[in-house]
């Protein structure tokens, strides 16, 4: 099977993920975000707005051929990652904030997605395309994906609690175990539709890191400024740090024929779940080490 990958081994291993994550849930977690709807208000301006006018602003001041600068910003134009939720889980975020943000992402750019990457097909390449993403498959796609999985976590959660607590430890290893074996197949056995040579690599690999690390501190300060708790604050970056690459693909090679402009998205892909377990480890030993200092200065002016 020629995409056996990246077209069952990661879709299933996806919704095995988002089972574990809803694990972790409860109904509660859902109604908080409801009823204190600034968190996830900040994290789609983080993504949907912030993301790809950084992405412009990469692509007009780098030096790389037009259809990378097209791919730099249809990636930036991509909803967050499904895996972002498994990020958060491991590092105790908000892992409803992430779940709520990846499904309405997702909703909200099937329209976002063909008015960004028609202004940067016609600034940078002096074109138009029509793109138009499916909205009736794009939904059942985030269903089956993130939300009917994660409830179904949440439902075992409900109906059997001690089974969700005797899970949480071994699904800590197998989860991310699961999702390592997915890249590591994609990278060493798919191209990922996109031929490419090492002089392109090398270009994109600055514009991509710069895309991603500045993303997810734009986010992370946002939520600061905000005043959001920690664990929103690293939520909100991760979710900014983990664009969906696969639909960059299937954007760029499918619905505009360019192999170049996926190979952005190729390269993207290959790294910033690193770099967001990273950052997002980073962020987790800061609020830690705050959380202490702010302890050790209560009991210094009890004593």
């Amino acid at each position: 099977m020629e995409h056996f990958f990246s077209s069952l081994f990661l879709p299933i291993t996806l919704v095995v993920i988002m089972v574990g994550v809803g694990l972790s849930l409860t109904l509660q977690s859902f109604r908080n975000i409801i009823v204190y709807p600034r968190a996830i208000l900040l994290g789609l301006v983080s993504q949907m707005v912030l993301l790809p006018l950084l992405a412009f602003w990469i692509a007009d001041s780098m030096a790389m051929a037009p259809e990378f600068k097209v791919g730099l910003v249809l990636i930036a134009a991509c909803p967050g990652g499904a895996s972002a939720g498994l990020i958060t889980h491991l590092l105790r975020g908000n892992v409803a904030l992430s779940v709520s943000l990846t499904s309405v992402n997702s909703l909200l750019t099937v329209f976002t997605i063909p008015i960004i990457t028609n202004l940067a097909l016609e600034r940078y390449l002096g074109q138009t395309a029509r793109i138009i993403l499916p909205f009736g498959k794009t939904i059942v796609e985030i269903g089956l994906m993130t939300i009917v999985p994660a409830l179904v976590g949440v439902f075992i959660r409900y109906r059997k609690p001690l089974w969700a607590k005797m899970l949480e430890k071994p699904l800590r290893i197998i989860m991310p175990t699961l999702l390592l074996m997915a890249f590591l197949g994609i990278i060493l056995f798919e191209r990922g539709g996109a031929e490419s040579s090492l002089d392109d690599l090398l270009t994109l690999i600055w514009p991509n890191i710069a895309l991603n690390l500045v993303g997810m501190i734009m986010g992370f300060l946002l939520a600061l400024v905000a005043g959001l708790g920690p664990t929103s604050r690293m939520t909100i970056a991760i979710e900014v740090g983990l664009q969906n690459s696969s639909l960059a693909i299937f954007v760029s090679q499918v619905l505009l024929g360019s192999s170049a402009m996926a190979m952005v998205a190729v390269v993207y892909g290959s790294f910033t779940f690193g770099t967001a377990v990273l950052f997002g480890m980073g962020v987790y030993r800061l609020n830690k080490w705050v959380r202490k200092q702010l302890l050790l200065r209560k009991r210094a002016r009890q004593s």
